[in-house]
């Protein structure tokens, strides 16, 4: 009994059909008179990363002395013939844990990406490189067979496992025929058309190379990459653009964006004030760079203005085109029902914030409101598919007709007007502390304690920087990042001291 097993790693996400996937292959493998001993090592979807399946496969016809082989539980590092991935960002995981090696393995990854938690929590940018998670698995790998799989799946409305479990077929990666892996889908009897579809394609896709070649694209804002404002298709919409072509063209399609943003957002007197706020900034500029620090202000200046509060979260919430994502996510027919929970966690400053400014104050300033609020607040799950509270979040999306008065509305506003007159000031005597000052906009982010604390850090940014004579955009630099190291503030408040 000289014939090695073959050894096969698999990492799918939950929701993936990696089970289903490892369950075919047995079946696969049985068909073909081969022995498989399977496992698997539960992930917490993309917190810890995705469930590990392991497959050792050996023929039966090798057994000659009645003598079994010993198959291993668990995947060990340099001993995998195929590994299979669900995700760009699990395939790099794979050859980080060693599963990769260039004289052995064959790497079957999808090139879409799913971004973990890891990096939608990061303050700042901490999406991975796909292009370089590429590369590294074409420089490990023996073979590496690769393309985006997912939309595949999309196009065939199945899951990806389906496309996985043909590219292996079309890779020849496994001594197994075509015709088992039609018979494995055949004999589930479910989707199977649709399975069999996509078996096809990812087949031929497979047989084909499977590769896609990603070729980076470097665009200055000076080449604008071709972008012309739109025909106006209303009198504020001519009102609109007219105001955008006083601005220079590498910032047009920044503007015409936010513009957007901002009607969806409270109204088309909402992005008219937007722009003439960012007016000053732009007569203060000084045309570097294409007049980079009117369009980064711009940028940063639109998603302040639209700051979530609640009734922002009941407009996302109502939306058709939500329901019609959802329904696509859970592959639900057209006229099938499906229910949707909503985790909803009102905080007491959130519904003061909603309020007239001086009623909000008052009530934030009671013990007794706050208490009292407090019996209404908290973690609620709410089926926002039922009528009753799908009205009552339509009645909350409309207050946002009288957002201007509220108190949330005068906090943000006051703190975005603070900053601007910062950016004004300093464009003046120091184009790069002003850029500098600009980027603090992206410090602002999120909600609840997470928007105190980084409305508050820039508050005490812009205060130190009016107080120090000297503050130079390499120290406001510095601060900056420290505000982004952590999310207690611990780094932040060390470079402030030091």
């Amino acid at each position: 009994m000289s014939q090695k097993t073959i050894n096969m790693v698999i990492a799918a996400l939950g929701g993936e059909g990696g089970g289903v996937l490892s369950n075919w292959l047995i079946d696969v493998a049985d068909r073909e008179g081969w022995m498989c001993q399977s496992t698997s090592l539960a992930g917490v979807a993309q917190r810890t990363g995705a469930t590990i399946y392991y497959l050792e496969l050996f023929p039966r016809s090798a057994i000659t002395d009645g003598r079994l082989p010993v198959m291993s539980l668990f995947p060990a590092q340099g001993d995998i013939d195929i590994a299979v991935a669900s995700e760009v960002a699990e395939a790099g995981r794979m050859v980080q844990r060693g599963f990769v090696t260039p004289d052995r393995t064959t790497l079957i990854a999808s090139d879409h990406r799913v971004y973990g938690i890891t990096e939608k929590q990061h303050l700042s940018d901490g999406i991975i490189d796909a292009d370089r998670l590429r590369d590294v698995a074409q420089r490990y790998a023996r073979n590496y067979v690769h393309y985006d799989m997912q939309a595949l799946a999309s196009e065939h409305n199945t899951v990806i496992s389906a496309i996985l479990f043909g590219t292996i077929a079309g890779a020849e990666v496994l001594p197994f025929s075509r015709g088992s892996f039609e018979a494995t889908i055949q004999a589930t009897g479910k989707a199977v058309k649709a399975n069999l579809a996509a078996f096809e394609a990812s087949y031929q896709r497979a047989r084909q190379g499977g590769v896609e070649t990603f070729e980076p694209v470097h665009v200055t804002p000076s080449q604008e990459s071709g972008f012309q404002l739109p025909p106006a298709r209303s009198g504020h919409g001519r009102e609109l653009l007219s105001h955008i072509e006083r601005f220079p063209s590498s910032c047009h399609e920044v503007l015409y964006q936010a513009v957007l943003k901002l009607v969806d957002y409270q109204d088309a007197a909402y992005a008219a004030q937007y722009l003439d706020m960012l007016q000053p900034v732009f007569e203060a500029d000084s045309g570097d760079n294409d007049h980079d620090l009117t369009r980064e202000t711009a940028r940063y200046l639109v998603l302040w203005m639209c700051f979530e509060d609640i009734p922002r979260v009941a407009q996302f919430k109502t939306r058709a085109t939500r329901m019609d994502k959802v329904r696509e996510e859970v592959r639900a027919e057209p006229d099938q029902l499906f229910n949707v929970t909503e985790f909803f966690r009102p905080r007491v400053e959130e519904v003061c914030a909603m309020l007239p400014a001086g009623l909000g104050r008052r009530v934030q300033d009671s013990p007794i409101c706050n208490r009292l609020i407090g019996m209404f607040s908290g973690g609620k799950r709410l089926r926002t598919n039922t009528v009753s509270v799908y009205v009552m979040l339509r009645l909350l999306a409309a207050c946002r007709r009288w957002r201007r008065a509220s108190l949330g509305y005068q906090h943000e506003h006051a703190m975005i007007r603070r900053w601007l007159d910062a950016v004004i000031g300093a464009a003046s005597t120091d184009p790069a502390l002003a850029r500098e000052v600009a980027e603090l906009g992206r410090l602002v982010k999120g909600y609840g304690d997470t928007r105190l604390r980084t409305t508050g850090q820039v508050g005490v940014m812009l205060t130190r920087l009016q107080g120090e004579a000297e503050c130079s955009a390499e120290t406001l630099r510095q601060w900056r990042e420290s505000a982004l190291a952590d999310d207690e503030g611990e780094a932040f408040r060390r470079q402030l001291a030091a």
